[in-house]
């Protein structure tokens, strides 16, 4: 016989009450949840990673086009400044030419002309040599710095000359050519 000491009847003790139960489904949920973030964030850092790579790579290769674009632009430059400073060296040529021309009086016919960097050398033909040096020499000598001429006499009694002109190296410092 049993005595009791108490005046309710015992209840069975469960391993796993009904407040346990729910206090470990909410920590279970919890814990998904948590976990659920953290692989969520992981992967939007990982997309994140990704993207930040591309778009440096990207960078880099703009960088590197614009530097292939700038020494284009440094070329087209250069051979602008080129080009530009040949134009002035024709005109002035053509300036020249046109004044060599003009220079030429009627009774005296050219054949050739020959342009080097500092010299002119001119070929024609005239009825006397006193014709040339009255009307062709005394110009030229006030232009160039040396000038000679060489005669050679034709069948026809005319003369044909080879006159030689240059600057001197010195004396074209001063001139505007």
């Amino acid at each position: 016989m049993h005595t009791k000491y108490s005046y309710i009847q015992p209840r069975k003790k469960r391993i796993l009450s009904p407040e346990v139960g729910l206090l470990i489904s909410f920590f279970s949920l919890v814990f998904v949840f948590m976990f659920a973030v953290i692989w969520y964030l992981s992967m939007k850092i990982d997309m994140y990673s990704e993207l930040k790579l591309k778009y440096s790579h990207q960078t880099e290769q703009i960088k590197y086009q614009t530097s292939l674009i700038e020494e284009e632009i440094a070329s087209l430059k250069t051979s602008f400044n080129k080009s530009q400073s040949i134009n002035e060296h024709n005109l002035l040529v053509k300036k020249s030419i046109e004044n060599l021309l003009h220079l030429v009086p009627d009774k005296i016919t050219l054949s050739k002309v020959e342009f080097d960097d500092k010299k002119v050398t001119i070929y024609g033909s005239t009825p006397s040599k006193d014709i040339y040096n009255l009307l062709m020499l005394a110009p030229l000598r006030a232009i160039f710095d040396s000038s000679f001429t060489n005669f050679y006499l034709e069948e026809n009694g005319w003369y044909k000359f080879v006159s030689h002109n240059s600057m001197d190296n010195n004396l074209t410092i001063f001139r505007n050519r």
